[in-house]
């Protein structure tokens, strides 16, 4: 998962070559974000509020720790509000598995026997960071080892339902993988103007759940502050563009971005589409024009997701970005 930084002479200069019709930027695949790789860090939603559940899934597919098969695992949660609401370390050993309740959880030790105090956010919704760190042959918490973070280790998948319309939706943790000097949970680096949110006709869903997930790096809670990404507690403001069958764009309020937001596309006051506005076609949104910018320097970045379904139908998708890079 760690990203590539630096080109050697060589291919920089064959990929000038290649790509010298550019306009001082080339498209790349993102080495910074993965859904489908180990990662040294798991960024989910979720939310325990009233008529909602959800479960967190993360297992150790691949890490271990210096001569020791499994890693502990920080679990830090934080509401939509930016408060840091809980958290506590989960022992995974390789090819292990936890699923987590945010109702009824806490800490797990080495014989996957619950310790400490049971912690319950019903009530609460937001984001959950989990970081995964070296460990003891007892799989001691990450303070024990001086908090060594640990990369291309752990994989996490996620479930919200909503009771009152009975529909869930799911997906892919958000794989987060370590700067170059390995110290740190690193976030896009390249450059990204725009994120496009797929939706089906929006005067037909019956429930639509976008997330947008504001994340800063080296914002964690107590020790591994320096070290973990967590919730970015200052607003970025964001052009909202609607794009139809037909490549009919049509302009929507900006919207803006602190921490975690639930939203909607379903025509509403809580929703990236007013009341005033009709919508009768699928497409996408793009949130554009950040400001101010995520990725390159900035240490900041905005994740997206989306769960919607039409009546027993439904499904999820993550938002899609480029990121481009100067040479």
């Amino acid at each position: 998962m760690r990203g590539i930084r630096k080109l050697g002479v060589g291919a920089a200069a064959l990929a000038v070559g290649v790509l010298s019709a550019s306009a001082g930027h080339a498209l790349i695949d993102d080495a910074y974000t993965s859904y489908t790789q180990p990662a040294n860090a798991l960024v989910m939603p979720f939310d325990a509020t009233d008529g909602h559940e959800s479960f967190l899934l993360v297992s150790n597919t691949n890490g271990t720790s210096s001569g020791i098969a499994g890693v502990t695992t920080h679990w830090a949660f934080w509401s939509e509000n930016c408060d840091h609401l809980a958290d506590f370390s989960i022992c995974l050993t390789l090819n292990d598995t936890v699923v987590v309740d945010p109702r009824n959880m806490s800490a797990i030790d080495v014989g996957n026997n619950p310790i400490g105090p049971s912690i319950d956010l019903s009530g609460e919704r937001g984001l959950v960071v989990v970081t995964a760190y070296e460990t003891d042959d007892v799989c001691s918490d990450s303070s024990v080892l001086g908090n060594i973070p640990v990369d291309d280790a752990i994989v996490g998948t996620y479930t919200l339902a909503n009771t009152g319309t009975n529909s869930a939706f799911g997906g892919d943790a958000i794989g987060l993988g370590l700067n170059a000097s390995g110290s740190y949970t690193e976030l896009p680096q390249g450059f990204t103007n725009a994120i496009d949110i797929q939706t089906f006709r929006p005067d037909v869903l019956e429930d639509s759940n976008v997330i947008l997930l504001s994340l800063a790096e080296r914002s964690g809670n107590g020790a591994t502050a320096d070290i973990e990404v967590g919730p970015n507690v200052s607003t970025i403001k964001a052009a909202v563009t609607i794009y139809d069958t037909l490549e009919i764009a049509t302009s929507l309020p900006d919207v803006r971005i602190k921490c975690v937001e639930f939203l909607s596309v379903i025509p509403s006051e809580n929703s990236l589409i007013p009341n005033t506005v009709t919508v009768t076609s699928s497409g996408f949104l793009r949130l554009w024009n950040f400001s101010p910018s995520i990725g390159g320097d900035s240490a900041r970045f905005v994740y997206a997701v989306h769960g919607q379904a039409v009546g027993q139908f439904g499904g999820s998708s993550n938002g899609k970005y480029s990121v481009q890079l100067p040479f």
